[in-house]
């Protein structure tokens, strides 16, 4: 098989190799190579994921269990050369570094060694660091990867609402002018279900689960609000992926998930349960007059001792 970087080259207007570029632990990047795979299935391109982490303690191989995702591990001495032909039938190649990895000659070398064969930033090949609220020397560790790749790779930051604050540091003007992309933030039992049974999003998403649809929307909506944030999805070509999410999507809850209850606890019946609930609590809020107030009261008890039920 060819070396020629141009098997590679299969869209010149867009990344094919994509890394994730943060140096710490506890920031997310896995999950945004997850979501990013999980578009591209949905576009229906071809995706391969290199799998970086020397720890053994990474999320793709344990939880990427399917088929038509080929996992390379990233071997101690293995050639850049049988890597970069592994790669040359995939649309996509997401480039998976541990904590602590990414500056590691073990894992630097090889992915630069990639970057160069495909012509670097001017070529398809790009990274993505994250940004997490409430994390200690985050915009320090963004700039340090900033230094060190900003002049070889095309470099975007994905902003994750990991914890509901929103609260994200202020970035240095040297940050704040790279492109930007936002991940909302999704209940931490919701955000792990499909990956528990070895799925990707792309699974719960394409083709559903008996009595789940509701919570297949609240997945669908959070994928597509980082599609669309920044232009996401067209920057890499996933595009295809838009109709069916927003078909998807209309089944979301139009409340936020109640945080203590397992992912497979919530059914289509108990998500329905609990906007009743949350909607009558609301209206006791709003009432203006002792009729509304007590007709509110009423369906509060009476959604309040559904919901209990159901999750008991």
């Amino acid at each position: 098989m060819s070396n020629d970087p141009m098997r590679l080259r299969k869209h010149a207007d867009r990344p094919m190799l994509l890394a994730s570029g943060s140096k710490a632990g506890g920031s997310a990047k896995t999950s945004v190579l997850l979501a990013t795979a999980s578009l591209a299935l949905l576009a229906g391109l071809r995706v391969g994921i290199i799998d970086a982490d020397a720890t053994g303690t990474s999320a793709i191989s344990h939880r990427v269990q399917r088929p038509d995702v080929q996992v390379i591990p990233l071997v101690e001495g293995i050639q850049v050369s049988a890597l970069f032909n592994q790669c040359a039938t995939f649309d996509l190649v997401l480039f998976d570094v541990g904590a602590n990895e990414l500056t590691n000659e073990r894992t630097f070398v090889p992915l630069m060694k990639l970057v160069a064969r495909l012509g670097g930033r001017d070529g398809n090949a790009a990274m993505l660091v994250s940004q997490i609220p409430n994390k200690s020397n985050i915009t320090d560790d963004l700039t340090k990867a900033i230094d060190v790749f900003g002049d070889l790779l095309d470099i975007h930051i994905v902003q994750q609402n990991v914890d509901g604050t929103g609260d994200f540091d202020d970035l240095p003007p040297a940050l704040a002018a790279l492109p930007r992309h936002e991940v909302p933030h999704l209940t931490p039992t919701v955000l792990n279900i499909p990956l528990g049974r070895g799925w990707l999003p792309a699974d719960l998403i394409r083709d559903g689960f008996p009595g789940y649809e509701r919570l297949r929307g609240a997945w669908a909506a959070h994928l597509l609000h980082f599609a669309t944030s920044g232009g996401f999805a067209r920057w890499l070509g996933f595009d295809a992926a838009l109709p069916v999410l927003e078909q998807v999507t209309r089944a979301a809850p139009s409340q936020p998930l109640p945080r203590n209850v397992p992912a497979h606890r919530l059914t289509d019946e108990v998500v329905d349960c609990w906007e009743e609930f949350v909607d009558s609590l609301a209206s006791i809020r709003s009432a203006s007059n002792d009729c509304d107030l007590l007709a509110a009261a009423k369906r509060f008890q009476a959604s309040d001792a559904r919901y209990e039920t159901l999750i008991a």
